[in-house]
């Protein structure tokens, strides 16, 4: 999914996406009452964007936030939702098996065919070794 559509997406679902300067986070998702809103970095582009964005997408479509404040939410849920989501938007499995097939074989290759992150390249690369297994 290219980043245009991730955008288009995002406004179709009534999702406000923002850009801010974020020296401490690349991005960041919140959820106020029924509003939810995409904060990225000013500075970030391609594929850092790209993978933000289907990030941050994944928490909103998947309702999964997390109350930094709360010792009962466990954060690792709510990050491993909002990935899975992104992983799926962004390397959908046929697509990543078509890559592994015409030779793309090693993570580095992948993630510049996908136009992602080395390391959310892994992830996904992970995740599917998983569910393949």
């Amino acid at each position: 999914m290219e980043t245009l559509k991730l955008y288009t997406l995002a406004e179709s679902h009534g999702i406000t996406v923002e850009r801010f300067p974020l020296p401490e986070n690349k991005s960041v998702s919140m959820s106020i009452g029924a509003h939810q809103f995409v904060a990225l970095d000013r500075e970030i582009s391609g594929a850092d964007e790209r993978v933000c964005l289907a990030h941050e997408l994944g928490h909103c479509e998947t309702m999964s936030f997390y109350n930094i404040y709360s010792p009962f939410d466990i954060r690792e849920k709510h990050e491993r939702r909002a990935n899975l989501w992104a992983i799926n938007r962004l390397i959908p499995k046929k697509k990543y098996e078509a890559a592994l097939k015409q030779g793309y074989d090693n993570v580095y290759s992948l993630a510049e065919h996908f136009n992602v992150t080395v390391s959310f390249m892994q992830k996904a690369v992970d995740y599917y070794s998983q569910i393949m297994a």
